[in-house]
């Protein structure tokens, strides 16, 4: 995934397919390309750091309705 954690590196997509039976081992594919973004729990991982980084950068609280994504303290 690119440096901005929501890109595919391949094609640039920001769409993402996960299994019907999702496990922290599932792999998570480019929804464009088919390119592996490793497990679900590696995704959720980055996402999380994103997150993170984005509400350091900001003065006024982030607020993330997606479950995928939780922002600790937030």
């Amino acid at each position: 995934m690119r440096q901005d954690w929501f890109h595919c590196e391949a094609c640039g997509s920001p769409g993402v397919s996960v299994p019907v039976a999702l496990t922290d081992a599932s792999v998570v594919s480019c929804a464009s390309c088919g390119l592996s973004l490793g497990s679900w729990a590696e995704y959720r991982r980055r996402i999380d750091q994103a997150l993170m980084a984005e509400q350091a950068r900001r003065t006024n609280r982030l607020i993330v309705a997606d479950p995928v994504g939780m922002v600790p303290g937030g």
